[in-house]
């Protein structure tokens, strides 16, 4: 199944520009604690670590990540927490870069 975005939210800079770094982020409600599931596109209780990943691609080489918000993304409050992947699969050891609020919905999230 392919994910479906809706709409550029923001863009993760690396410091040092094109690095090959590999970052991806994951979003966790702010009101139910739920992290949305990528694959199955949902909200979830503990999905697996790498079906929870939202992935970051590098527009070109310039070190500039753009966040598209998934398309089925229920409109809540977010954190959207950016990891930068250490190993060949995303895991729950790689370390945080950047973490910002996220709104889905109206100005306020709702």
């Amino acid at each position: 199944m392919a994910i479906t975005y809706s709409y550029l939210d923001a863009t993760i800079y690396d410091a040092q520009g094109h690095t090959g770094n590999i970052y991806y982020a994951r979003l966790i409600s702010k009101l139910t604690g739920k992290i949305w599931d990528n694959t199955n596109e949902e909200m979830a209780t503990d999905p697996a670590w790498v079906d929870s990943v939202v992935t970051l691609t590098e527009r070109g080489t310039t070190g500039q990540y753009p966040f598209n918000v998934p398309a089925n993304l229920p409109t809540d409050n977010y954190d959207m927490v950016v990891y930068k992947q250490a190993g060949v699969n995303p895991a729950n050891s790689d370390n945080i870069e950047n973490q910002y609020d996220l709104k889905k919905g109206n100005i306020f999230g709702f």
